[in-house]
């Protein structure tokens, strides 16, 4: 997996939005429930899902390309049960776990080919029971899309969360209709309690998006079955247009 800008330098600062995800985390788990207890969240960043599902009685495996990542995850949650944080990419590792009963992902979108997806689906099923569980959710490449300009903007966080340090971004991007790619450039900005530039650097990557036949076609090939499209996580049915697309699918 490439281009992902400077994500490990966001290791520290992880979380600098100081936004409450407990909702989230609470979708994760209540669709975990329906399949099982173990649990396989790859691209995790720190974790902080995964540390969740474990204190609520799950067997968790998340895991990260990025070392830095992993290391900070060890450092806030390695104390908590049933949770390993390892260390790998999602379209080659083999982990020596047991079977999973169920596996989400979110980022996808730094996948930047369709063979990739297919590996990181080969690799998501070798890991996974027969009739395990496996939730997508991704924005669709418009059949016809059109490109759009995003122009710079200052995202500030909803509270600042590391005592003595100030951290906002400016960012920009843009959607280019022929490609399915989505740029985003972003500069970080880290500042003490004094008011003094202490770290500005760099973010610039690409998402890629697919169509939905795309995905359908690299689910089936890689062992999968669709169950259930969505265009909300209150489970609405996916409609065409839709600007989000969770797919469930199970294993084979």
């Amino acid at each position: 997996m490439d281009n992902i800008g400077n994500y490990a330098k966001h290791a520290r600062i992880w979380d600098w939005g100081g936004f409450d995800n407990t909702q989230e985390y609470q979708y994760w788990r209540a669709y975990a429930q329906q399949f099982g207890s173990n649990i396989l969240i790859p691209m995790c960043a720190l974790g902080e899902v995964g540390a969740y599902m474990a204190n609520r009685g799950f067997n968790v495996t998340a895991f990260d390309i990025t070392p830095e990542m992993i290391a900070e995850g060890r450092k806030r949650f390695g104390n908590t049960e049933n949770l390993k944080l390892l260390q790998g990419n999602v379209t080659d590792s083999n982990f020596d776990i047991a079977p999973v009963d169920f596996c989400f992902c979110a980022e996808f979108g730094h996948l930047h080919n369709i063979d990739d997806i297919k590996l990181a689906f080969s690799c998501i099923n070798r890991h996974m029971r027969a009739g395990g569980g496996f939730v997508i959710e991704t924005g669709l490449r418009a059949p016809q899309g059109e490109s759009k300009q995003f122009p710079p903007k200052t995202f500030y966080p909803n509270k600042q969360v590391y005592p003595g340090l100030k951290i906002w971004k400016v960012g920009e991007g843009y959607t280019d209709g022929e490609s399915g790619r989505h740029y985003i450039s972003q500069t970080v900005n880290i500042e003490d309690e004094n008011g003094k530039i202490e770290e500005t650097f760099e973010h610039s990557f690409y998402l890629q998006s697919y169509f939905r036949e795309e995905w359908l076609d690299a689910l089936s090939e890689c062992g999968f079955s669709v169950m259930n499209e969505y265009g909300s996580r209150d489970k609405k049915s996916w409609n065409d247009g839709d600007d989000l697309w969770i797919v469930e699918a199970v294993k084979r």
